[in-house]
């Protein structure tokens, strides 16, 4: 999947996809005469993330409704929003300057190898995904994952997750609102997409607070949506 940018330009997008108070659009200020400008356009960043999140976070409550499908479609675009947000306001460069750090400090092993087990415990709480499993430990799919994030950056896993959620969707169309107990036919294999995922969720949360809440909102609301969708 390319950049958003390939739909519709970033900073039109960001400006119309998301409205806070009184209705005003958040857009992106170009340059900042003075600090007070600066400062307000932070807070409206800080303002559109906390907005993206709290939609990320009503999306994954929604999967388990009635109308599962519709809402795995919504968390998509949500996501999509959130990963124009992150290329736009600097957070995937300020992750990827991390991770090069990162590699240069610890060495590749021991970044492939941290244990982020506490962290994701603690989000999963808040999804009411504490009894979904995650990925089974794998050094080569972690190995693969990190590839995945220098090459493509740590956006392109929110961009791999709404295209999944939006694969998924038929099925969660067709699911009852009991979970789905048996493994469906047809079922995309998403393992390649929940590692990459889940490799950035680990890295953000460890390199940048902000963008932890979306990443870990996305990791989890694919998780969700796997599991009632029988896959």
């Amino acid at each position: 999947m390319q950049a958003v940018e390939s739909i519709v330009p970033r900073r039109r997008f960001l400006g119309s996809a998301v409205t806070l108070g009184t209705g005003a659009a958040i857009g992106t200020t170009l340059s900042f005469p003075d600090a007070r400008v600066a400062t307000a356009a932070g807070s409206a960043q800080n303002a559109v993330h906390d907005e993206l999140n709290r939609q990320i976070k009503a999306g994954v409550r929604a999967l388990r409704g009635p109308r599962a499908g519709e809402a795995a479609r919504a968390l998509a675009s949500t996501v999509r929003v959130l990963a124009a947000h992150y290329q736009e306001t600097g957070i995937e460069v300020s992750l990827q300057r991390s991770l090069q750090k990162a590699l240069q400090r610890k060495g590749r092993d021991a970044v492939l190898q941290h244990d982020g087990s506490a962290m994701f415990d603690a989000e999963a709480r808040q999804f009411g995904a504490e009894k979904l499993p995650r990925e089974p430990f794998s050094l080569a799919a972690r190995g693969r994952a990190l590839e995945a994030m220098q090459q493509r950056g740590a956006s392109a896993a929110l961009l791999d997750a709404a295209g999944a959620l939006e694969r998924l969707a038929p099925q969660l169309d067709r699911s009852s609102i009991a979970l789905a107990v048996a493994r469906q036919s047809g079922c995309p294999d998403l393992t390649a997409q929940l590692y990459f995922l889940e490799f950035v969720a680990m890295a953000s949360c460890l390199w940048n607070p902000i963008a932890c809440a979306g990443f870990q909102g996305a990791y989890w609301g694919l998780k969700v949506s796997i599991y009632l969708a029988g896959c």
